[in-house]
């Protein structure tokens, strides 16, 4: 076996090349770095963690290191390092600039030219890699947020009370509808009629604030409400939410306060919802 001590020759003299690169490294970084034991023919694995990045780089050397065989290392994450993207942005950066860099392999000692690129760059990479990811989840939100809304949108809902007379009331009421970017009206009254244009997530917490803070002060008798009947996928016939007089001021009733229905039936077919009429009061008393 003629060659082999020279085999062996060349192995040692790769481990002392290492050590010499290793220790340099300590010198550096003398509480950060946990270098393994070489053993003859193995390759070992030097551990080196930059908590100002809150990342760990592990190098594999090879028993030929740095001679004949090139380094391989992977970037993990220390408590609170990168995110996952990030950490494979990070070492896929990594491969790309060995490859450029150190490829064809020519025997050089690499691992502090490439610790020097990583403390130069990973920053900048995370930065990039983390505004990426947010933007990306910001869409993916919206899509969702769409996705829920457009099935539904828009609607319009009418809603038939037993009366509805409260100034305090029919303001908080439109002004709610305001908040809520509706669009539609309130008829007050005795009966009233509420038309609510929009979302069907919209119409549904306008509806809930309107039972449980708006009427709570209302006697159980004189807060009735129904939901008559409901459009979907319709263009908004109002511009905006509003009050709408139509009671009987003429002096046709002796209460001012009855609707005058003639006059909302009128008001409906302007608004080209002449349909709705027929529904809101067919169903209301049912």
């Amino acid at each position: 076996y003629p060659r082999l001590p020279g085999v062996f020759h060349r192995m040692e003299a790769a481990g002392d090349e290492q050590e010499e690169e290793i220790e340099a490294l300590k010198m550096m970084f003398p509480d950060s770095i946990n270098a393994g034991k070489a053993t003859g023919g193995e390759s070992r694995d030097v551990k080196l963690r930059l908590d100002d990045l809150g990342i760990t780089l592990v190098f594999t050397l090879p028993a030929g290191y740095p001679g004949k065989s090139a380094p391989s290392l992977v970037v993990t994450s220390c408590d609170n390092g990168p995110s996952r993207s990030a950490l494979a942005a990070i070492n896929i950066a990594i491969k790309d600039h060995i490859k450029k860099e150190y490829y064809p392999w020519v025997g050089e000692q690499c691992l502090f030219g490439l610790v020097s690129w990583i403390q130069e760059n990973v920053k900048e990479i995370i930065t990039f890699t983390e505004s990426k990811r947010k933007k990306t989840l910001s869409i993916e939100i919206n899509k969702d947020a769409d996705a829920k809304e457009r099935p539904q949108d828009p609607v319009r809902q009418w809603i038939w009370f037993i009366g509805f007379y409260t100034k305090k009331i029919i303001k908080g009421f439109v002004q709610l509808g305001i908040e809520k970017k509706l669009t539609g009206f309130l008829m007050p009254g005795k009966p009233a009629v509420a038309c609510l244009e929009g979302p069907s997530a919209r119409i549904e917490d306008f509806l809930k604030i309107t039972r449980k803070e708006l009427f709570a002060a209302v006697a159980p008798s004189s807060r009735k409400m129904k939901l008559v009947f409901q459009e979907p996928n319709v263009k908004p016939a109002f511009k905006s939410f509003e009050e709408v007089q139509l009671n009987c001021l003429s002096g046709t009733h002796k209460r001012k306060d009855i609707a005058d229905l003639g006059e909302l039936s009128s008001f409906l077919e302007a608004a080209g919802c002449g349909h709705a009429f027929k529904e809101i009061f067919n169903d209301a008393v049912v």
